[in-house]
């Protein structure tokens, strides 16, 4: 009995034995260096990433260049059937990629018949001029592509003809055919302006601009108002376009980063 006792010991404590013993075998197997990668990669993974470093804005030198260019919209209208219009050149000055005081200039023509109208308006080549500013919204960009506004004040002194003037009497039942020569006239006017530049290749740029213009003033004749206004365009008209071809000097000053700012006193 007491044989039989101690078998059913030993066989209890067999069983309960060797189960754990494989277990722990069979789920403990450790790679070497586990532990140490483990610890590696959990230091990586704790370090907060470096802030990338801001880029400090560029300062522009106060004479950044000189750009030219010419107004192409006017010359395509006209070859597309337009009897009037500008031929026209701009010469601007970039100050601190801000600030561009322009000087445009041109010659406006016209020999045109108004749509209604019984007279043919008649402009040989008048002067005219703009002068003004436009502002880059943009200015602390490394783009040289911007869009910016801009103010304008121009003038002109012109002379014109009215040409083929058809009167007809009811009561004669014929017409007769007058015409008022070489008048003078000259006019001041405001343009505020919105506009985009991009850059094409290299030094060269295009670029549009819508402007609204306002008439300061102009001189009446006895015998006729001016139609067409060199510069401005048809008296009625308020809102003008322009689209420009330019090309950027290749002369400017020199361009510097600021310097980052200490924060603190390092000196004791």
């Amino acid at each position: 009995m007491k044989l039989i006792n101690k078998l059913i010991l030993i066989t209890g404590l067999l069983t309960f034995t060797f189960p754990a013993y494989s277990q722990r075998r069979v789920i403990t197997p450790v790679e070497p260096g586990y532990e140490q990668k483990y610890i590696t990669q959990t230091a990586v993974d704790s370090v907060a990433p470096e802030k990338e470093e801001e880029k400090p804005p560029k300062i522009y030198p106060l004479f950044n260049g000189i750009m030219v260019g010419v107004n192409v919209f006017d010359p395509v209208a006209n070859l597309c059937g337009q009897k009037y219009g500008n031929y026209e050149i701009g010469i601007e000055v970039d100050l601190l990629n801000r600030f561009f005081p322009v000087w445009e200039i041109g010659i406006g023509h016209a020999k045109s018949t108004p749509e209604d109208m019984n007279f043919t308006y008649l402009t040989k080549g008048a002067l005219y001029n703009r002068i003004g500013l436009n502002y880059n919204f943009k200015y602390k960009s490394d783009s040289p592509s911007f869009f910016y506004i801009g103010l304008r004040y121009g003038f002109s002194m012109f002379s014109y003809d009215i040409n083929d003037i058809t009167m007809n009497s009811p009561y004669w039942e014929e017409s007769q055919v007058i015409n008022i020569p070489d008048q003078k006239s000259h006019a001041h006017w405001l343009e505020g302006l919105v506009g985009l530049r991009v850059q094409i290749y290299k030094n060269f740029f295009m670029g549009w601009s819508v402007r609204y213009k306002y008439m300061l003033s102009y001189k009446k004749n006895i015998n006729s108002d001016p139609w067409f206004i060199p510069g401005y365009g048809t008296k009625g008209s308020s809102l003008g376009f322009t689209y420009n071809l330019m090309y950027r000097l290749p002369i400017k000053g020199k361009i510097s980063k600021a310097k980052p700012e200490i924060v603190g006193d390092t000196k004791k």
